[in-house]
């Protein structure tokens, strides 16, 4: 599919993952004095917070995929406080006014809705991963080659506003009066409360061994293209004078890094946990997307970084689907025609035996869920 991440809101998102990578880049030998996300602050020009807040709260520019109740509780109260802090301030009387600015990077990674949406295309592609390596990938990664990173999981500690739930407060202010705790196992207790809002109220996953719908393939692809490549001018005139990255005409020609995909999934939190390491899997799939073309004489994978890849080689490896075609989403409504893309035959994807499906797995317990409580009678777990 016809894909411009140079042009409209795809460059702004390019954008935003520039200033992750530029933050701490793992490969980098200088990494050590690069100052993690807690520390890095974010100057922008202009000091429309307030308003830049408010505008998540209303329903008409409310993204479907990026609706509050599909994200984390903290979230949604984190965006809230700061929202209500930012506007106290420049709501204060004349000559008193305080600036919103600067805000710390891991908190502008929250609240920031361009950054959440990086989240949400480094999640579609985690998944497609995933799928890859367990039926797509020729190989496997050895036990012993692993790579042992574990994201930072350090909680915040200038919030001014903290959010918790009531019943399990009031859980543990009971027990400690009854004297069933002491202070010091109840301030555990609470110091432990606000991680309980990190948790989704439903679980969401893809549905096991089906394939993904062809919009989440594309999606797949787009967020490869976001995450995995440099931001890139609009001209060629303007790549020389600006020292970017050429513009491309071919959605395939787009050339992907590995190690800045690799350290963008960091970034965002999303290259730990598994029996095999995501690091691992983006490392095979690149080893593989280039063994397959190793024979063609003039590719032009011979010519470049061994980090870097076209986009056509690797959603070929990845998704099967085959190079040179056009968009598949017109800006036309067309309702009789279910568009899609075309599939190598000879690929994983369609040798395999999976059934592609747009559905996922979702599960909600009424019984433990903390805003459902007493609402159901009798309450039951709910798959749909």
């Amino acid at each position: 599919s016809l894909i411009r991440p140079q042009a409209g809101s795809l460059s702004t998102e390019r954008c935003f993952a520039e200033v992750l990578l530029r933050v701490s880049d793992p490969y980098s030998s200088e990494s050590s004095s690069i100052p993690p996300r807690q520390t890095t602050l974010m100057y922008p020009g202009h000091e429309y917070t307030t308003d830049l807040l408010m505008r998540q709260f209303d329903q008409k520019t409310i993204a479907q995929d990026g609706h509050w109740v599909r994200m984390a509780p903290s979230i949604f109260f984190e965006t809230a406080s700061h929202y209500f802090t930012s506007a106290h301030r420049r709501a204060l009387p004349q000559g008193q006014k305080l600036l919103t600015i600067p805000t710390p990077l891991d908190k502008e990674m929250i609240v920031n809705p361009h950054f959440r949406t990086l989240k949400r295309r480094g999640e579609h592609l985690v998944n497609a991963l995933l799928l890859w390596y367990e039926f797509g990938a020729n190989n496997r990664v050895p036990a012993e080659k692993s790579t042992l990173f574990t994201p930072a999981n350090e909680r915040r500690k200038d919030s001014i506003f903290t959010t918790v739930y009531s019943n399990d407060l009031n859980a543990i202010l009971q027990d400690l009066r009854s004297g069933k705790i002491d202070p010091v196992s109840a301030a555990d207790q609470i110091e432990a409360l606000e991680g309980k809002l990190d948790e989704n109220l439903i679980a969401r996953r893809p549905i096991p061994s089906t394939l993904p719908s062809h919009k989440n393939v594309y999606l797949g692809v787009l967020a490869m293209a976001v995450l995995g490549s440099a931001p890139s001018a609009m001209t060629l005139s303007d790549a020389n004078i600006m020292n970017m990255a050429v513009p491309v005409e071919s959605t395939d020609e787009i050339l992907i890094s590995k190690r800045r995909l690799i350290s963008a999934l960091r970034q965002l939190g999303l290259s730990g946990g598994g029996s095999v390491h995501l690091d691992d899997i983006v490392a095979l799939l690149w080893d593989e997307s280039r063994l397959d073309n190793k024979s063609t004489e003039d590719d032009v994978e011979s010519s470049i970084e061994n980090d870097l890849i076209e986009l056509g080689l690797l959603k070929l490896s990845m998704f099967g689907v085959a190079l040179n075609q056009p968009s598949w989403f017109s800006k036309y409504c067309v309702p009789c025609i279910q568009p899609k893309p075309e599939y190598d035959e000879n690929s994983w994807v369609t040798t395999c035996r999976l059934k592609r499906t747009k559905g996922e797995l979702q599960k909600h317990d009424p019984k433990t869920c903390l805003l459902c409580q007493g609402v159901v009678s009798p309450p039951r777990t709910c798959y749909s």
